[in-house]
């Protein structure tokens, strides 16, 4: 029996003796599998020439498209829960945190350390760049990303903390003045990141001498990262 290219449906060809309820059911079997079911594919191997409103589903990035006639349009992304096994199609929700009291030294950009993973995901992962750590986004999605910084108190020079997508700025916030209460930073940012974009925190500050971050336990320093 032939098989159609695409998905594989098995049809009778001339060369195959007649028996239509045997040669009708193999047909019937393969349509069955895919009914109900979206056509799976990698983000690299989309299949080309279908018809309008054909759903696909990328097994490399977990993420849902619909062909619109003109251009495939994400549907919402496949994930996995708070760091458990399974997965569910939704909103992607992560916490990092710092417990330690990191130094950051004077007049020098620092990557901000978030040593702790309170809630993970497969769609978020973590790894060590610099004094610190960057989160790397496995799927395109509308990101919404907020860090809180805070350093010990000291009434010399200024203070800055800048969220980063790459070498691209998201937002920042500073001052400069002599106050001497602690300075917390708050920075955010929702925007359409696309998959392998890399989040960095950086922590800047001038008081002539390190000056340390005051993480309390996690509440003034952590970075929360949800896809939508």
């Amino acid at each position: 029996m032939g098989a159609t290219t695409r998905f594989g449906l098995r049809f009778p060809e001339l060369t195959d003796a007649p028996n239509g309820p045997a040669q009708l059911g193999t047909v019937a079997s393969d349509v069955d599998t895919w009914l109900s079911r979206a056509y799976r594919c990698t983000s690299s191997t989309r299949p080309t020439g279908v018809p309008d409103d054909f759903i696909i589903r990328e097994s490399d990035t977990g993420d849902m498209y619909v062909w619109t006639g003109s251009a495939w349009a994400q549907i919402t992304g496949a994930v996995s829960g708070g760091g458990g096994s399974g997965s569910a199609i939704g909103t992607v929700s992560t916490t990092y945190t710092a417990t330690s009291a990191q130094p950051i030294p004077n007049n020098a950009d620092t990557t901000v350390a978030f040593g702790v993973d309170a809630v993970t995901n497969s769609a978020v992962t973590k790894s060590t760049s610099g004094a610190g750590h960057k989160f790397t986004l496995t799927q395109t999605r509308l990101w919404v990303v907020t860090a809180t910084v805070r350093f010990v108190e000291n009434g010399t020079g200024g203070r800055m903390v800048e969220l980063k997508a790459g070498s691209t700025t998201l937002a920042k916030m500073g001052f400069d003045s002599s106050a001497t209460n602690p300075f917390t930073g708050n920075v955010s940012c929702a925007r359409r990141l696309a998959s392998g974009t890399q989040i960095t925190v950086a922590a800047w500050q001038n008081s002539g001498g390190s000056l340390a971050l005051e993480p309390s336990s996690g509440n003034f320093v952590h970075i929360d990262i949800a896809g939508i």
